[in-house]
């Protein structure tokens, strides 16, 4: 929500007043431009946040990009965030990579987390993908809730892999592109093997994201099933326009509605405030959410559906991620005795 502040008579003060459940969680920031439109360019909205800022009485902050701090607030019956909590876990390496893909024709950024101990000879490990990796390094510090949900004895220990975007190309590799499931299976993951010996299943192999990031985690188990058996999906935004190249086609509700039923399972979750229509859009981040739990709860998916009082935050998300988790990975699985291989699906 973006509004002007009012004067309050002439004591220099400026207001603004909402009623909210006491469950609510978010950010917000002051600026001194009004929101801009939804349809307006891509300027005005640079132009809005440029001028954004945190406030300066609320030590509270959380980063969503290289040069922009917000304010966070949580009411008294916001949900804890326990595992976010800034103790970072002992014993964890991380390193950095610059993998080339020839499926979507451009270079990102990868970082590996390996926990403490690793040795990958004696025992298999989780193994975790993100989207979008710079939301889930700092707003969303994946490192730390993993770490702290192994370090309790909640999650077997995981390999965090954390896949940036290439410059310019956020919406287009990730809105349903053919391509990045092929980047996934024929390149990401032959290169984490040779490199760390990763063998894991796909019940414990988990794609997760948040918005464009969650169509991406959804669409590729659904091309690759037998590759990835575990989905988390914050807030996704499953009824955004598909920008993988193809100028339109099925959404991911009709490619599960009509897919063969499999052992995947998903955890997804949306803000009761994610409520807005884009321009040209037949639902809301909440709506879209929602069909797609209905149709994957419809088909017999084992599915855990969340709604946090909040929007498209990361201060909500940092939260839900450890719910998603300890749902996918939380619970002991029997591993196939004899797993067979299905082609993707188109």
């Amino acid at each position: 929500m973006g509004t002007a502040l009012c004067p309050l008579g002439r004591t220099g003060i400026w207001y603004r007043s909402y009623r909210l459940s006491n469950r609510t969680r978010g950010s917000y920031g002051f600026a001194a431009r009004l929101l801009p439109d939804l349809t307006e360019p891509g300027p005005a909205w640079g132009r809005y946040f440029r001028s954004l800022g945190p406030d300066p009485l609320n030590p509270r902050r959380i980063r969503f990009g290289p040069d922009l701090f917000l304010s966070e607030f949580a009411l008294p019956g916001a949900p804890a965030q326990p595992w976010s909590s800034p103790t970072e876990p002992e014993g964890w390496r991380e390193e950095r990579y610059s993998l080339r893909s020839r499926f979507l024709r451009n270079t990102r950024s990868v970082w590996v987390a390996l926990p403490p101990h690793f040795r990958p000879e004696s025992r298999a490990y989780n193994l975790l993908i993100v989207f979008d990796a710079p939301a889930y390094q700092d707003p969303i510090p994946t490192r730390r809730i993993v770490g702290n949900l192994v370090a309790a004895g909640r999650i077997d220990p995981t390999v965090l892999v954390l896949v940036d975007n290439a410059p310019g190309a956020r919406d287009r590799d990730l809105g349903q592109n053919p391509g990045l499931p092929r980047f996934l299976v024929r390149e990401l993951l032959p290169w984490l093997r040779r490199r760390y010996r990763v063998h894991a299943e796909p019940a414990r192999t988990v794609l997760a994201g948040s918005s464009m990031g969650g169509v991406a985690a959804v669409y590729c188990a659904y091309r690759e099933p037998d590759r990835f058996g575990s989905v988390i999906a914050q807030s996704g935004a499953f009824l955004a326009p598909i920008m993988g190249g193809a100028a339109a086609g099925p959404t991911l509700m009709e490619r599960w509605a009509n897919a063969p039923l499999g052992p995947t399972r998903f955890y997804l979750d949306a803000g009761t405030h994610e409520t807005i229509v884009p321009p040209g859009g037949v639902a809301s981040t909440l709506g879209g959410a929602r069909h797609l739990r209905d149709v994957l709860v419809a088909r017999g998916y084992r599915v855990q559906y969340a709604e946090f009082v909040g929007g498209h935050d990361y201060a909500c998300w940092r939260g839900t991620l450890a719910d998603g988790l300890l749902f996918v990975l939380g619970a002991p699985r029997a591993r196939p005795s004899s797993p067979k291989a299905s082609p993707p699906r188109a």
